[in-house]
C-alpha cells in the first residue's frame, strides 16, 4: 500500500494536534454567528423599541439606546441573518429598520442620520455613519429584493456626498462641523458608491466612487501603503492608521475593480492588503490587533479579495483571526469581550459594537469552509489517495486555526 509524501504527513500530524488538544470545541461558522446573534437580540435588544442597548450590563447614565454606528454595525448582522435564515431574522430587520428612522434628521441643506435618537442639540450628523448605513441598505436591498431598502440606501447617499468640496482638492468631511476629511468617511462613501453601481444599476455613482479612491489615495495614503486618519483643512495630516480605514480602500479598489475591470485597482487592492496584514497580524496567535469593533471591515475586505484573487492568504487571514476570537475572547457566560486579546477579568462590561462586530465576522464567514470541513475534505481526498490536495488542506487547516 503507497504511503503519504513525508510532507503530506507531517502535515497531517500538525492538523491532528490541531484537533485533538482538549478544550477546544468546534462548531461552523453559521452556527458561531446564530449563537452569537441571538445572544445579542436576547441581552441588547428592546423587542418594543426595536432598537438596541449599548452596554451589558447597563449603567446608570447609559443611553437608553446606543448611537447610530453601533446599530449600523447590527443593522448589517440581520442582513447578514436574513441571508440565511430569512425565517429567523427577516422580520426583525425589516423592524430595526423603520425604528432607525429615529435617528433621521430631515433638516437641511440635506437630509441625514444624525448619531444618536435624542433631540437635542448635541446630536451631530456624521457622515461615515451615513456611508456604514448605505451599506447596510444596499446589502440589504441585494438580500431580501425588498426595492425601499435601496431607495433609503439612495437618500442616505445624498447626504454622504453632500460631504464633498474643493477644499484640500476635494474629499468628503467626517462630519458636518467641517473640520477634517477623513478616511473613515471617504472610503466607505466610495464603497458605497461602487455598490450602488454595481447592485442598483446607478450610473452616476461610478464616477463619484472614481473620484474618491483618487482624493483619498493623493491625500491620506501613507508610504507603506496604508491610510492615514484624516487631514485638517490646515493640511495637517493625523498619522494613526486604522484596520478599517485601509479595509475599505480594498474594498472599494476590489470594487472598482469589479465594475471596470482595471488591474490597476485590483493591483492597488492587493497592495493595501498586504501592507494590513504585515501590520496588523500577531504572528504568534493570528489575531487582528487593532480594535476588536473594526475587526469584521478588515475581515470583509480581504474575503473580497480572496473572491477575486482565490489568493488563500487573505482567506486565511480571516479564518485564523475569527478562530483566536472564538478560542480567547469569548466570555463562557455568552458574548465576546470589548478587547481582542487573551486576558480578561470576569464582569468586564460589553458594548453592542463589538459584539455586532463578531456576529458579522461569523456570518461574513458562513460560505466558506472552517478548519472542520477543511479536515474533512482532506480526510476524503486521502481516501482517493489524492495526497497533494489532502496536503493543501491540511496546510488551509494549520493556517486558519489559532495556537
Amino acid at each position: 500500500m503507497p504511503r503519504a509524501p513525508r510532507n503530506a504527513a507531517r502535515a497531517l500530524a500538525a492538523a491532528l494536534v490541531l484537533v485533538l488538544t482538549p478544550g477546544l470545541a468546534r462548531a461552523s461558522y453559521r452556527a458561531k454567528a446564530e449563537e452569537q446573534t441571538d445572544f445579542i437580540q436576547a441581552r441588547y435588544y428592546d423587542s418594543d423599541a426595536h432598537l438596541y442597548r449599548p452596554w451589558l450590563p447597563a449603567l446608570p447614565g447609559d443611553l437608553a439606546y446606543d448611537y447610530m454606528w453601533g446599530n449600523g454595525v447590527q443593522f448589517t448582522v440581520l442582513v447578514s441573518g436574513t441571508r440565511y435564515n430569512p425565517a429567523k431574522y427577516g422580520q426583525t430587520l425589516k423592524d430595526v429598520c423603520a425604528s432607525l428612522r429615529r435617528y433621521w434628521d430631515g433638516a437641511g441643506p440635506v437630509p441625514g442620520f444624525k448619531d444618536t435618537y435624542l433631540p437635542t442639540k448635541d446630536a451631530a450628523r456624521y457622515y461615515d455613519d451615513n456611508a456604514w448605513v448605505v451599506l447596510g441598505f444596499v446589502e440589504a436591498y441585494e438580500v431580501t429584493k425588498d426595492a425601499s431598502y435601496l431607495d433609503r440606501a439612495r437618500e442616505t447617499q445624498r447626504f454622504c456626498l453632500s460631504g464633498w468640496d474643493g477644499k484640500l482638492g476635494g474629499g468628503i468631511y467626517w462630519r458636518e462641523d467641517k473640520q477634517t476629511k477623513n478616511t473613515c468617511s471617504n472610503a466607505p462613501t466610495a464603497a458605497a458608491a461602487a455598490r450602488l453601481y454595481l447592485v442598483g444599476h446607478d450610473a452616476d455613482q461610478l464616477p463619484w466612487a472614481k473620484r474618491i479612491v483618487d482624493w483619498t489615495d493623493k491625500t491620506l495614503q501613507d508610504s507603506d501603503g496604508l491610510f492615514c486618519d484624516n487631514i485638517r483643512l490646515d493640511g495637517h495630516i493625523s498619522k494613526y492608521k486604522w484596520t478599517y480605514n485601509s479595509a475599505l480602500m480594498i474594498r472599494s479598489n476590489v470594487l472598482l475593480y469589479q465594475a471596470t475591470k482595471d488591474r490597476k485597482r485590483l493591483a492597488a487592492a492587493r497592495r493595501i492588503a498586504d501592507a494590513g496584514l504585515k501590520r496588523w497580524v500577531d504572528p504568534d496567535t493570528g489575531g487582528f490587533t487593532n480594535n476588536a469593533r473594526f475587526n469584521h471591515l478588515f475581515s470583509e475586505s480581504l474575503l473580497r479579495l480572496y473572491d477575486v484573487t482565490k489568493d488563500l492568504r487573505y482567506l486565511n487571514a480571516v479564518r485564523r483571526d475569527a478562530s483566536f476570537g472564538y478560542r480567547y475572547v469569548r466570555d463562557p457566560e455568552g458574548g465576546y469581550h470589548d478587547a481582542w486579546r487573551k486576558d480578561h477579568k470576569p464582569g468586564e462590561r460589553k458594548e453592542l459594537i463589538e459584539n455586532a462586530a463578531v456576529a458579522r465576522l461569523f456570518w461574513l464567514l458562513t460560505p466558506y469552509p472552517d478548519v472542520d470541513e477543511l479536515q474533512a475534505q482532506a480526510e476524503k481526498a486521502e481516501k482517493r489517495k489524492d495526497w497533494k490536495r489532502a496536503e493543501s488542506l491540511r496546510r488551509q487547516a494549520a493556517e486558519s486555526d489559532a495556537p
